[in-house]
């Protein structure tokens, strides 16, 4: 009985850390789903798959303390040398992906097409121009 508990617990937790839930997946997927309806919008508060309030994204340009100071609280475990998106509900991290520049391998992910540095939404300020080239995706707020 312990082994087909340990069993389950195993197959959860392998599947929770799959890439279904990456953000460039999601995209990617959203992207396709536009293209068959001939439309160049996707909202993010119909996309992510949890409950969330905020989205902030931070360029690479923004240190890990200034991130830690906007968000009021400390990152653990992060890095502090590339663009990232973080999703809260009530203040807390519920998703965050990061983005590294890898001169040795070819462009491909998510890119915010954005002046700012640091930029917040809402859940219900979530819509976004998407485009494709090559294997990157770009995300303009409306």
């Amino acid at each position: 009985m312990k082994t087909a508990g340990f069993f389950l617990l195993a197959c959860l937790f392998f599947y929770s850390c799959s890439d279904s839930n990456d953000f460039d997946d999601i995209i990617s997927n959203e992207w396709k789903k536009c293209q068959e309806v001939g439309k160049d919008t996707i909202d993010l508060s119909n996309v992510m798959q949890f409950d969330w309030d905020t989205m902030c994204f931070y360029s690479g340009a923004i240190s890990l303390e200034e991130i830690n100071k906007d968000l009021g609280f400390e990152l653990k475990g992060f890095t502090d040398n590339g663009d990232r998106v973080i999703f809260l509900h009530k203040g807390k991290v519920v998703y965050h992906k990061e983005w590294f520049n890898k001169p040795s391998e070819s462009d491909e992910g998510t890119v915010f097409e954005t002046d700012l540095k640091i930029f917040k939404i809402s859940k219900h300020d979530s819509k976004f121009k998407i485009r494709k080239e090559g294997k990157m995706f770009y995300l303009k707020k409306i």
